[in-house]
């Protein structure tokens, strides 16, 4: 005798199996799905570690700009490179932990380096320019891709132009050239003009090379690494 909601255990259903063909097929479909999901994810994770890094490197122009005017505002003085071929400058090591400090940073940039007006404009009706930063170089780790400040946006096209002359034709984003004047070469930043009419002319500020503050960035192949690593 049954009784009504009681199941018979003993009795056989119609319950089929997947195949090993429909298996398959949502296999296949799920490998689909991954493979249009994953990179996008992917990408999504990569734009975030780039605003990260763009807030850090915002910083870093700042606190550059900080450091710069208290240190000349000051009667301060920056260590000159003298093993640098253009003459440029580096920060001792509590001008870089101070900057460092300004910024936010929690350990040391492998690379931080930014531009101001040249040095020689001291006196000048240029004066005014030493004290203004035009460019940034920023490099968090070894691995990572260089940004690059040109004085408008941030990005991570090197800054200097490939012939080493002003020219219209470089590729936008090429700010900076080197040009020798009496004998002296000088960084000279694209379109930005000094009482002469001629392209500012910037001195570079080493903060941190290789990770290192108080370092020089007169290292083989130093500058050839920076461009290889950029767009």
């Amino acid at each position: 005798m049954k009784y009504k909601g009681v199941v018979d255990v003993n009795k056989k259903g119609n319950k089929k199996g997947f195949t090993l063909v429909e298996i398959i097929a949502v296999l296949v479909i799920l490998a689909i799905l991954a493979a249009i999901a994953v990179p996008s994810v992917l990408g999504y994770v990569e734009q975030a570690k780039e605003s990260e890094q763009l807030y850090k490197v915002r910083d870093a122009l700042i606190a550059s700009q900080t450091t710069l005017i208290r240190t000349y505002g000051t009667d301060g003085e920056f260590g000159d490179d003298n093993g640098s071929k253009n003459g440029n400058k580096k920060l001792t090591k509590e001008q870089a932990a101070d900057l460092k400090s300004k910024a936010g940073l929690e350990k040391n940039p492998y690379i931080l380096i930014f531009g101001a007006g040249h040095t020689s404009y001291k006196g000048s009706a240029d004066e005014e320019k030493m004290y203004h930063v035009y460019c940034v170089i920023y490099q968090e780790t070894k691995d990572s891709k260089p940004w690059f400040y040109d004085g408008k946006i941030w990005s991570h096209k090197y800054l200097w132009s490939k012939s080493g002359e002003a020219n219209a034709k470089e590729e936008v984003g090429r700010a900076m050239y080197t040009k020798a004047e009496n004998g002296i070469n000088y960084n000279r930043m694209k379109g930005v003009k000094d009482s002469t009419k001629q392209d500012v002319k910037v001195q570079l500020y080493c903060a941190y090379i290789k990770g290192e503050s108080n370092a020089s960035d007169n290292v083989p192949g130093f500058w050839n690494d920076i461009r290889n690593k950029s767009n």
